[in-house]
């Protein structure tokens, strides 16, 4: 009896760089877009992704799954090409649109202009494979940045005895609560540092295990 084929472990580089490309490219694609048609600015742009039609005039947090992986299936095939020719430009873009081609061709929604080789593009169309390759190729130079780098944890003194407590916070939580800070500081119009995020959630429990320790005492007496 044939033996099951061991399931591959995933490549972090591979996957981290998938998401970064993916992510930033369709938030560029995005604001590009809504600044040459700022009439479309919260409309629905309905194309076909994952053999449904979805929106995806959304940002990436927000954009439908299906949408989501077609751009990281695009990411991956700039990666593909990226390693293949990693000193050929030309080459790793022919790639990319040879494989946009395959992707695509069961979508009525794209011109048919573009489905012609890549030499016979005019140079905008080759420019926008040439971006995927070197996209993919900062996202990976990002991507081996980070990964070489020892991420610290984040260390948050109390204000009573900074010398002797602190509170840990792992490198993925406090990517979070930057995140968090960002998406606030955006809302308020005033910034507002991940510290003090952390802070205030400090003083919140705090506050509820008081009121927690003082309705148990309540009830003892």
């Amino acid at each position: 009896m044939a033996t099951a084929r061991k399931k591959q472990k995933a490549d972090p580089v591979l996957e981290a760089a998938v998401e970064y490309f993916s992510s930033r490219s369709h938030d560029a694609w995005r604001r590009n877009f809504l600044k040459a048609n700022p009439g479309e600015k919260g409309k629905p742009r309905m194309r076909l992704r994952g053999g449904v039609m979805v929106d995806i005039n959304q940002p990436w947090s927000k954009l439908d799954l299906r949408a989501q992986e077609d751009n990281k299936r695009a990411a991956r095939d700039a990666y593909a090409a990226v390693k293949k020719f990693p000193n050929d430009r030309e080459a790793a873009a022919n790639f990319v649109h040879e494989c946009w081609i395959k992707a695509n061709r069961k979508d009525a929604s794209q011109p048919k202009a573009l489905f012609k080789p890549y030499a016979t593009l005019p140079e905008v169309e080759k420019d926008k494979d040439r971006a995927h390759v070197d996209n993919m190729t900062k996202a990976l130079a990002a991507v081996r940045k980070s990964a070489g780098k020892k991420t610290p944890r984040k260390t948050i003194r109390a204000k009573r005895s900074p010398a002797t407590a602190s509170v840990q916070i792992d490198a993925g939580a406090w990517r979070r609560l930057e995140s968090a800070a960002k998406a606030l500081s955006k809302a308020l119009g005033h910034e507002v540092s991940a510290e003090v995020l952390a802070a205030a959630g400090v003083e919140a429990l705090v506050g509820v295990c008081k009121a927690v320790a003082a309705r148990a005492r309540a009830k003892r007496g």
